[in-house]
């Protein structure tokens, strides 16, 4: 189910998911419990059909009732697959919007307004350069010399108090140093350098922008630069997922980047990441952003290992206002995964054990392709 380079994205959100259970995890701090909703009370359904699943080897909820997630074994018994109804984690503030391609499953909160998107604008930047300069994990990419504009950019940003990475006149750099700068640690210096390697001024690199945007099927979205800056840079969570899930699906590299907790650049040295809770519960990336128009936004993926199989959901939260708003998106996006978790579930099925989605069927959707890029 993933997104191909020319037919991508994630379309028609359903508004609301039924899911198998409620996650249990730490308690969150009071401001987490007051920006996402309550836990509907659940109920249970008994599918007519059965499945078969391995005997000596079953699990339960936190509220004790039989699940199939089960290893394998060497006999089988025939249970009943059964679904816990209840609703998702979703923020009272803000909104959010999830996907797990790889089971067809998708969602987003009832609430998806337009509204500013930080540095999550930074996705779009990081997947156009990636489709004139393609890269993989080996190799530097295209390279550039940084001029005097360069530097007096960088100072302006320094200035206005964006992240940055330091930056020397006459310093080569290349896209792959680039691409670290800007996932780790969100470098909206490493950005502008970023789309210059595509010698498009920055109104036509812009422009482009928007129209793969308007391609992917992202009608709620409109850039106004690369980094996110400018409270213009506007969008959807649900758009915001159909980035998320392009870059992290059809880019490699990005992946592997986007798990790394700190990075070493030339000129500046160690940086860190802005990402909140990344290597934590599964947390494999993407991207998180900040300002004031905007609060905390975050791309959040998220990957479950279930035997050999690893199920990435991702999940996507935007305008989280607090004193550490990155760190409130952070905790509300994985509220909102642990409450879908218990519905990924190894089974036992006519072709044999695979992960599947155990929360009502109608959640199960088919992404709605996108037109054809033409602009590649």
């Amino acid at each position: 189910m993933k997104p191909s380079r020319r037919t991508r994205g994630w379309s028609g959100l359903v508004a609301g998911v039924v899911v198998f259970g409620l996650a249990t995890g730490p308690q969150f701090s009071a401001e987490l419990a007051s920006a996402t909703s309550p836990t509907t009370s659940s109920t249970v359904a008994t599918s007519s059909t059965t499945t078969s699943v391995a005997s000596g080897s079953t699990t339960t909820t936190p509220s004790g009732s039989t699940t199939t997630t089960l290893p394998t074994g060497s006999t089988t018994t025939t249970l009943p697959v059964t679904r816990r109804v209840t609703s998702p984690v979703w923020p009272t503030m803000g909104s959010a919007a999830l996907a797990i391609p790889q089971l067809s499953v998708a969602a987003s909160s009832p609430r998806q307004p337009v509204v500013p998107i930080a540095s999550l604008t930074k996705l779009m930047t990081v997947w156009i350069v990636l489709h004139q300069f393609p890269l993989t994990n080996s190799g530097l990419g295209a390279c550039e010399t940084v001029s005097a504009r360069d530097v007096a950019l960088y100072r302006h940003d320094v200035a206005q108090q964006q992240s940055v990475v330091a930056i020397a006149l006459g310093q080569r750099i290349c896209e792959r140093t680039l691409l670290r700068g800007v996932i780790v640690h969100s470098a909206g210096d490493y950005a502008q350098l970023l789309a210059q390697l595509t010698d498009l001024p920055t109104t036509n690199f812009v422009a482009l922008m928007n129209r793969e945007a308007l391609a992917m099927g992202m009608i709620h979205t409109h850039y106004v630069d690369e980094t996110g800056i400018s409270s213009g840079d506007v969008s959807t969570a649900s758009d915001q997922l159909i980035i998320t899930v392009a870059v992290m699906t059809n880019e490699p590299l990005i992946r592997s980047i986007a798990t790394l907790t700190k990075v070493w650049l030339p000129v500046q040295g160690v940086v860190g990441t802005f990402t909140p809770d990344l290597g934590y519960d599964g947390v494999a990336g993407v991207k998180s952003g900040y300002t004031e128009a905007a609060g905390g936004c975050d791309a959040m993926a998220v990957n479950l290992r279930l035997n050999t199989t690893v199920v990435t959901t991702y999940i996507v939260v935007l305008g989280q206002q607090s004193n550490n708003a990155l760190a409130l998106a952070g905790s509300v996006a994985l509220a909102l995964y642990r409450s879908i978790r218990p519905s990924i579930a190894r089974v036992v099925t006519p072709s044999g054990v695979q992960v599947e989605w155990i929360g009502s069927l109608a959640d199960v959707t088919s992404p709605s392709p996108t037109p054809a890029n033409a602009y590649w």
